[in-house]
């Protein structure tokens, strides 16, 4: 015990004394000012992603999948006959209406279709908002789409 004890401090010593040799400077900085930049950000602009009450697609996730392959054929008269899979985060407002929708890179889809599902998305029906103690917040969730 005393010899491993003895081997740690020694080789510490000599971590040290490099360290120190290699004349590298060290940063300090404020964690008091670092941190009052977050107490900044305004609670309305916070986006949540864990709530009390998440935020909900009235009819429910499959209802809402369906309904963006549905806009996509009507819309755009593409069919995908390739099993492909689009996955994406959506950020819900207070009032229930999704005001971000930033697709998740995955390696089997393309460009276009990605286009069509955010539109599809903006085009769906208002979400149900996530609620913290009775208080509507903005909230950040996944969706994903999988075709055909």
């Amino acid at each position: 015990m005393k010899l491993i004890l003895i081997n740690l401090l020694l080789i510490g010593t000599m971590a040290y004394t490099s360290h120190a040799q290699k004349q590298e400077t060290i940063r300090v900085f404020d964690i008091e000012s670092f941190m009052s930049s977050y107490r900044e950000i305004r609670s309305d602009t916070m986006v949540y992603m864990a709530t009390q009450h998440p935020a909900t697609s009235p009819e429910g996730n499959m209802v809402l999948n369906r309904f963006v392959k549905q806009y996509i054929q009507k819309h755009f008269k593409s069919s995908i006959q390739d099993k492909v899979m689009v996955l994406c985060s959506i950020i819900i407002e207070k009032n229930g209406c999704i005001s971000g929708v930033h697709i998740l890179p995955t390696n089997n889809t393309d460009k276009g279709l990605e286009g069509h599902v955010k539109e599809a998305l903006f085009a769906s029906a208002p979400w149900f908002p996530a609620l913290q103690d009775g208080k509507r917040l903005r909230y950040k969730t996944y969706f994903s789409v999988q075709f055909p």
